[in-house]
């Protein structure tokens, strides 16, 4: 090598030894923002955080395009709304009784409305509307009659009437779609999980229960391995008969084998009297909360009495093995219950439900919305809403919440402050209505 030929390879080196060491200094710098960044996090900012990964991973919730859903966003919407899920591109999917799906955008604005016909002969009923957003960008429909796909743009691809009375359903990551449904048979009913492929073609379906005369799959969701986690509610019976009406359930949850539909293990959480579990969501740090019902008389009789004023809603942390690490009875009035349970951007839980007021022997149905840190309330109300409850809460990207209460939709931020819900009241006594 000749020496300007070594002259000029060193000179290279030395240019390229320059812009190594500036690049490493940018490096340093950058980590040392972002730490500064980091730590100027309010501590529920950084447990947001966590929080929206775990919902995004969990519930299938995100920005649209892979961007940022708008933070800060409120509205409120005159819709019936049963079930509401926010969708992938930042906006949300109402599920009605009737078989109406309605699409609405990030501001609640309606992009379209589907009427799904699922007719059957025999009226049911049991089941409940529901709504997911499936892998494809399209929608899986279920209630009392049967289930349906749609597209994306609200088109129906198929329908499955050959099964009914669905409560709740998911898609697993395994990609095939699991529902539960609810019985009402004599001395044989089973609370019913089903294994559907993607065209609907139903892969198995395994009954649970003691075969009584009422069995509750209320809800299913993915557990942190794999398997399916549903709760619910079956009979304990009393002293006079071991096999009794709904009035005698335990609350209960059950872990099933997501490939063959087996039981893993089951537990139930009760007394001599009723309670039952309508909700679960899993905790991001491990485990679940739970929300529900349950009779609140300390010592209640075996029989003749049905605590039809003495019920709370009733809360519950789980572990990953289905004990009860924490339990508690929300009381606000003669009688409530949680229909609806979701996570919180600072680590705790919400839930909805129905709240009864009686007005001489007259039940007044009202819908009731509760914030927790573990078992403390940080927000609570009762509004009467003239008829119904609030049937469904969602954490949404932003960290607020998407709630349907009524024939209201809204969305709330973080604090979840409910606002003025419009009323339609259909008590014969008009004097009742608020």
């Amino acid at each position: 090598m000749t020496i300007s030929r070594l002259a000029t390879k060193q000179g290279w080196t030395a240019v390229i030894d320059e812009k190594m060491r500036k690049i490493y200094i940018g490096f340093l710098i950058s980590c040392i923002i972002f730490t500064i960044i980091s730590c100027g996090k309010t501590t529920e900012e950084n447990v947001n955080d966590t929080v929206s990964k775990t919902n995004e991973t969990i519930f299938g919730t995100g920005g649209g395009s892979g961007g940022q859903c708008t933070s800060g966003v409120t509205f409120q919407k005159n819709i019936f709304g049963k079930k509401v899920k926010q969708t992938n591109d930042c906006g949300y999917i109402v599920a009605s009784s009737g078989g109406y799906l309605e699409k609405l955008d990030e501001l609640g604005e309606t992009k379209w409305e589907t009427k799904i016909t699922l007719y059957q002969k025999i009226h049911s009923n049991l089941g409940k509307p529901s709504v997911i957003q499936t892998s494809d960008g399209g929608y899986l429909y279920s209630d009392n009659n049967g289930i349906a796909k749609l597209s994306s743009s609200g088109e129906i691809e198929w329908k499955n009437r050959q099964y009914r009375d669905f409560t709740d359903a998911i898609q697993h990551s395994n990609g095939y779609y699991y529902l539960v449904s609810e019985a009402l048979e004599h001395k044989t009913a089973k609370g019913k999980v089903y294994k559907f492929n993607s065209k609907g073609k139903n892969i198995w379906m395994k009954g649970f229960g003691r075969g009584c005369y009422r069995v509750e799959f209320n809800s299913i969701i993915e557990s942190s391995d794999g398997e399916l986690i549903i709760v619910g509610a079956k009979s304990h019976g009393n002293k006079s008969f071991s096999c009794t009406f709904e009035w005698y359930n335990d609350a209960w949850i059950i872990k099933v084998d997501a490939d063959k539909g087996g039981n893993i293990w089951e537990k139930t959480y009760g007394g001599k009297n009723y309670e039952k579990f309508e909700d679960i969501v899993r905790n991001p740090n491990g485990g679940y909360y739970a929300v529900g019902t349950a009779c609140n008389k300390k010592n209640p009789p075996e029989s003749g009495d049905y605590c039809a004023k003495n019920m709370s809603a009733h809360w519950m942390k789980i572990d990953e093995s289905g004990n009860s690490l924490k339990a508690k009875y929300f009381t606000n009035g003669p009688n409530q219950t949680g229909f609806s349970i979701t996570n919180t951007p600072s680590g705790g839980t919400a839930w909805v439900g129905l709240n009864k007021k009686y007005v001489g022997n007259t039940a007044l149905y009202r819908a009731v919305f509760y914030k927790l840190t573990g078992t403390t309330v940080n927000y609570s109300k009762v509004v009467d809403l003239g008829s119904g409850n609030a049937t469904s809460i969602e954490l949404t990207k932003d960290g607020g919440f998407i709630i349907g209460a009524g024939q209201n939709v809204f969305k709330t931020g973080s604090d979840m402050k409910i606002p003025t819900l419009a009323t339609i009241c259909y008590r014969s006594d008009k004097n009742l209505c608020p």
